[in-house]
């Protein structure tokens, strides 16, 4: 029992996702929501693996599973916030293309039953994916922390592409 709480965890990205969604749909204008909501999130992806590693169920499904959770959440956020005018549609598609693109080599240069590929640029897109989520949940345009974000988004951008070009360098030159 004690060894599902990590994927429990990462499950729960899924339902907080259609909880945003939500939220979203039906123009919830109190921030206090989304922001449980990006927090409870946050910090589920922060505690998932490090419970893992410290039961000994560490495993390749499950590093597939917070992934595919985090980027389900983060996205479902990104999307709404897109939709609602507070962020540019192409910082989401960007996230998106990124880890789509993640997959890919990590199912190319891994195989289908190994854990996704460790990367460095990939872990600080996941901090910048929350970070953007949080804030916008707690602070979205036309405040200022808010619209800061939405003024930044092209620097945001420019790290998506060059994370994508990245790895597909490191992908063109791997043996």
């Amino acid at each position: 029992m004690l060894a599902q709480i990590p994927n429990g965890l990462s499950a729960l990205r899924f339902a907080l996702a259609a909880i945003w969604i939500e939220l979203a749909a039906h123009g919830h204008q109190g921030r206090t929501a989304f922001a449980i909501v990006a927090i409870v999130a946050a910090g589920s992806d922060f505690i998932d693996g490090r419970i893992a590693r410290r039961l000994g169920v560490a495993s390749g499904s499950g590093r597939w599973l917070d992934g595919i959770a985090d980027v389900t959440f983060v996205l479902a956020a990104l999307l709404s916030e897109a939709a609602a005018g507070a962020i540019p549609f192409y910082i989401p598609i960007l996230i998106a293309l990124s880890f789509s693109q993640y997959v890919i080599d990590s199912i190319v240069l891994g195989g289908r039953a190994a854990p996704p590929l460790r990367s460095r640029l990939g872990h600080w897109g996941g901090i910048i994916n929350y970070a953007l989520v949080i804030e916008l949940a707690i602070l979205p345009p036309p405040a200022v922390p808010g619209a800061m974000v939405r003024g930044l988004a092209p620097l945001v951008a420019l790290f998506y592409v060059a994370a994508i070009s990245e790895r597909a360098w490191l992908f063109y030159r791997s043996p």
